[in-house]
């Protein structure tokens, strides 16, 4: 089965937020009150205040020329020099000399004139209107005074403004200036160092590989033709004379170089042309070696996906084959180009055959060691050595001499190595510092000039200047009169009226609907029974006995007189005679001898009167006559017979369907708690005059309803009775219900007696406003009393006390089955309730039955003693 949820929606969270927000209209004679004050206030505010006059000026700020040294947008150039116009426009001294100037504010400037100058900037106005254009205002009670004092410090503003203008771009030209000196000192430094170097190195030149160390293109020519100088390898030393033979010797090694290398190329066709330069072979190889990357690349991605023998792999690996002998080709070229030549020769690149190539390696070695031996005579040697290097026979290729000669001329090469690397980086440390000093002043240079231009522009009010594009005009209306005072006031009366009352609702915790007891998470809500409409008490009536005169010898009446009581009617028929002798009936004729009178059933015998029972159609509580069976523990007294109207139901007379449909959802919650056994359910509220008394009798006679229960009501409150006042009836003392726990407690055993006031409803109360014995409640006759009335009847409704205050509400807790706790709308406050509940505990709180809710949030006040009729 499925369940309702008891979250509350969003509908109903408005809908509590709108009941919440409608309880303003409690307090509206506080509000209007607040909005009639606030309204008088301003209206002698407006009466009393001076008119204001506001002029404006408007400046537009233009840049005519464009130096490059701003790269701001428009938008953040506003927000740097809208602050700073703002800082210069209220600057003390700008409003000192304006004050003077005008006169303006003689009270305060003969104090202080700071006082004065405090007081203008609250009528200074200054804001940004737009990227380029700024607005500046003044108040005074004066239009004209506005108007020229609105003109003059617009003219002070522009003038400052130019002033510090020309004064930032001055001080950034002489400073760009002086940048400019240093940057060309730094220029001229590093070209004398650098004059230096080539001074002392005379192999170094500018231009095209003015490194001496580069190797140059050669014009092709007979193996014995001289080289060029730049193709020579520079000595480490100072340049000396060619030696012809040794250059010869080179040239025809790297001839061998690059036939050995041709012939490894695939490539290499005979008459192929070669790059023109060395820079053109080095790129082509650079090219070429990152293809061979690429492509063993792209193989190793491959094979990580396919087998070797894949034909993507094969593919793959030819690639990198090929881009190999690419590359060997290059290497091939650039060799070549580097020893001079421009295509491969004719006649050297046939395919190199294995003799072919073994002489071609043994002339390499003895051109190796041909120019090892040159080098070391040129390096110092002597002359016999080299005479005898000469006179030497050639070698094979790869003897032991060969290799005696290198070890000898390798340590000079090394020594050569080493200085060739400090000159070549002291060479291009030196063109490095060259460079950057140039670049340094080419910027130096730019930045002074267009310092100089916006020097230029600033003295001739030409760059970017600050021009009025809207004067200080007349005010023709002022800008604040007595209407805005007025306007403003009531504004600001009519939001404080309804914050305070806003204040109030929020920090008020009275209960006025539902939504406040589902709100304090405590007993549940069972039922919410409307405000009634006021009605008139009920007529005092006096109730009818069901006795007749008793014997003046009767069980505990011996105090009593033997006719009727006082305030009781005389039965229609004369009772039996004391002294007469009952009927001899046993037990079995007594009950099968009943009489019916109207649907009242009497016993034979008994001391009741039928006549008066049968006016209310009431039931004897008796079975048995007295004589066969005893006392019995519950008799009625009289019946409350009202021929001219329905007797206490007409309180339920003329009660809203909503407040009749209330009482019977209590009544259905209660018929399912009680489950076909008696319960004793208590009305108790947290403090009086909340209603508990009209709601528990109207619940006893909505439980009574169509004799569908029997219900008897007992007064519980025994400290302020109020039931029989309720009900408008005079009762005899000796049927006082504190009156009866006397006697008992007297040792007088005599029935409960309770009063009929329907076919199925009886009342057990006090005779007065208060009570004979009221410490009765306290007495374990109470709860004696209460365990006798449950076995008569099926429910027994207790008027109960207030919670707070006293324990007497605990003792109707302990003798009691159920409590209802009743807190009446607009009165009762949440912190009573909870009190009340945690007083109570929750071992027997039925519920909260919220009384008197009104359709609109009221403000009542609380009253002392409740109203008989509520």
């Amino acid at each position: 089965m499925s369940s309702l949820s008891t979250e509350s929606t969003p509908r109903e969270r408005l809908d509590r937020a709108i009941s919440v927000l409608g309880r303003v209209r409690m307090y509206w004679r506080g509000v209007a009150a607040m909005i009639a004050v606030g309204l008088s206030i301003s209206l002698a505010l407006a009466l009393t205040t001076k008119r204001v006059w506001r002029s404006e000026a408007t400046l537009l700020y233009r840049e005519t020329i464009q130096t490059g040294r701003d790269p701001q947008s428009s938008a953040a150039r506003a927000a740097r020099l809208g602050p700073k116009l703002k800082d210069t426009l209220t600057a003390r001294g700008t409003l000192a000399g304006v004050i003077e100037e005008f006169g303006l504010y003689p009270e305060k400037t003969a104090r202080s004139m700071v006082e004065a100058v405090e007081e203008m900037k609250n009528h200074v106005g200054f804001r940004a209107q737009s990227s380029d254009t700024y607005v500046i205002s003044f108040t005074h009670d004066d239009p004209h005074v506005a108007q020229q004092v609105a003109a003059r410090l617009t003219h002070i503003l522009i003038e400052d403004y130019r002033r510090a203008s020309v004064g930032a771009a001055t001080m950034t030209r002489d400073f760009l200036r002086e940048e400019l000196a240093e940057a060309s000192a730094k220029v001229d430094e590093a070209s004398r160092a650098l004059a230096t170097f080539l001074a002392r190195n005379p192999q170094f030149q500018w231009g095209l590989n003015d490194s001496p160390y580069a190797p140059a293109p050669q014009p092709i020519g007979p193996p014995g033709a001289p080289a060029p100088a730049a193709a020579r390898i520079a000595p480490a030393q100072p340049a000396r004379p060619v030696d012809p033979q040794l250059a010869a010797l080179e040239r025809q090694l790297a001839r061998v170089e690059a036939l050995l290398g041709a012939g490894r190329s695939p490539s290499a066709a005979p008459g192929q042309p070669l790059p023109h330069s060395v820079v053109e072979a080095q790129r082509a190889r650079d090219a070429a070696a990152a293809a061979v990357a690429s492509a063993e690349a792209a193989l190793a991605e491959k094979l990580t996906t396919v087998t070797p023998l894949h034909p993507d792999a094969i593919a793959a690996k030819r690639r990198v084959e090929a881009a190999k002998g690419q590359l060997a080709a290059a290497e091939s070229a650039l060799g070549l180009v580097r020893a001079g030549l421009t295509e491969v020769p004719r006649d050297e690149a046939r395919a190199l055959t294995p003799p072919r190539r073994a002489a071609l390696e043994a002339e390499r070695s003895a051109l190796h060691r041909q120019i090892a031996g040159l080098r070391a005579r040129a390096g110092g040697g002597s002359a016999a050595a080299g005479g005898e290097a000469r006179r030497a026979p050639r070698a094979p290729a790869g003897s032991a001499a060969d290799a005696e000669v290198l070890r000898g001329s390798r340590e000079p090469d090394e020594r050569a190595e080493d200085r060739v690397i400090e000159l070549e980086t002291e060479w291009h440390r030196l063109r490095l510092d060259l460079e950057r000093a140039r670049e340094y002043l080419k910027t130096a240079q730019a930045n002074e000039r267009a310092a100089n231009l916006s020097a230029d522009a600033a003295e001739d009010k030409s760059e970017t200047e600050l021009d009025i594009l809207d004067p200080a005009y007349l005010p023709s209306r002022p800008d604040r009169g007595r209407g805005r005072v007025l306007f403003a006031g009531a504004a600001v009366t009519f939001f404080f009226a309804l914050g305070v009352a806003g204040a109030r609702v929020l920090l008020n915790d009275t209960l006025y609907d539902g939504g406040d007891i589902h709100a304090l998470g405590g007993p549940a809500l069972l039922a919410a029974m409307p405000e009634l409409p006021a009605r008139p008490p009920l007529r005092e009536r006096a109730i009818v006995s069901a006795y007749g005169p008793e014997p003046s010898s009767a069980p505990g009446y011996g105090d009593e007189p033997s006719s009727a009581p006082p305030h009781i009617a005389e039965p229609p028929h004369a009772p039996p005679e004391p002294d007469a002798d009952p009927p001899d009936l046993t037990p079995e004729d007594a009950l099968s001898d009943d009489l019916d009178l109207d649907g009242a059933d009497v016993l034979p015998g008994s001391s009741w009167s039928a006549p008066a029972l049968a006016c209310v159609g009431a039931r004897s509580l008796s079975y048995a006559s007295r004589a066969a069976f005893g006392e019995p523990e519950v008799e009625i007294l009289g019946a409350d017979v009202d021929p001219e109207g329905c007797g206490v139901f007409e309180l339920l007379r003329g009660a809203p369907a909503a407040a009749l449909a209330a009482l019977r959802v209590l009544r259905h919650r209660l018929d399912q708690r009680r489950g076909g056994e008696p319960l004793a359910v208590a009305v108790v509220s947290p403090g009086r005059a909340e209603g508990k008394t009209a709601l528990a009798t109207r619940l006893a006679m909505t439980l009574a309803e169509a004799e569908r229960a029997r219900v008897l009501l007992v007064e519980g409150h025994l400290a302020r009775p109020r039931v029989a006042a309720l009900l408008g009836l005079r009762l005899p003392a000796r049927a006082g219900f504190s009156e009866q726990l006397r006697r008992r407690m007297a040792g007088q055993a005599r029935p409960l007696g309770v009063v009929a006031l329907g076919p199925s409803l009886a009342v057990l109360a006090e005779p007065s406003l208060e009570a004979s014995y009221p410490e009765a409640l306290h007495s374990v006759h109470f709860e004696a009393a209460l365990r006798t009335l449950r076995r008569y009847y099926d429910y027994v409704v207790i008027d109960g006390p207030p919670v707070l205050g006293s324990g007497d509400a605990n003792v109707i807790e302990d003798a009691s089955d159920g409590i209802l706790l009743v807190a009446r709308a607009s009165v009762t406050r949440a912190s009573s309730l909870t009190r009340a509940a945690e007083q109570l505990g929750e071992r027997r709180i039925l519920g909260v039955v919220l009384n008197d809710v009104a359709p609109r949030p009221v403000a009542r006040k609380r009253i002392e003693v409740e109203a008989p009729a509520t």
